[in-house]
């Protein structure tokens, strides 16, 4: 996977019980597993709004290769050089897929899916992500995003884009 859970520890993406540690608690464990989960999950989906279909492909085969043994494309592990151009182009979209993440986890806990359809219940004690973490996490990927480009277009990036224009639009709390 392109990321861990460390991103998710401490810091801006801190999210409660997120460990890294192998002796972790149940709840520690059950947290972990859903934010890997959600990782590998919305890695091909992002790497596809970043990079296009084709290249998304390629890129996700190299993160398989390169993958150490806890399942985590650890850049600094590798014995590979700069010249390598998908690795510096994955190392440019570590955070913003982070925020990415962080993103989606806020955006699915707001509500709770039945039968019936998505509830919210306010009166059954239950913790609702607040929209504006999700608009923050949003807006900084946005502008990790645009860096990203900014930095393609300088002649840096080694393969083309095919960037989704909502990967580059940023947000307010009423979704404007």
């Amino acid at each position: 996977m392109l990321i861990d859970v460390s991103y998710f520890v401490s810091g801006p993406r801190h999210i409660q019980n997120a460990s890294t540690s192998k002796t972790a608690g149940a709840d520690s464990l059950a947290v972990t597993g859903h934010i890997e989960a959600y990782i590998k999950e919305l890695q091909p989906i992002f790497l596809e709004a970043m990079l296009g279909v084709e290249e998304a492909k390629i890129a996700n085969k190299f993160i398989e290769q390169a993958t150490c043994d806890n399942d985590y494309f650890a850049v600094e592990l590798l014995d590979r050089t700069d010249d390598d151009k998908y690795w510096t182009v994955l190392k440019q979209l570590k955070e913003p897929f982070a925020d990415y993440v962080l993103f989606n986890i806020l955006r699915d806990a707001s509500s709770q899916a039945t039968i019936t359809g998505n509830v919210r219940l306010k009166c059954a004690n239950e913790y609702v992500s607040p929209i504006k973490a999700q608009v923050i996490a949003w807006n900084r990927m946005v502008d990790a995003n645009v860096k990203f480009i900014l930095w393609a277009r300088e002649g840096n990036c080694p393969i083309p884009l095919e960037t989704q224009t909502n990967m580059l639009n940023r947000i307010n709390q009423f979704n404007l």
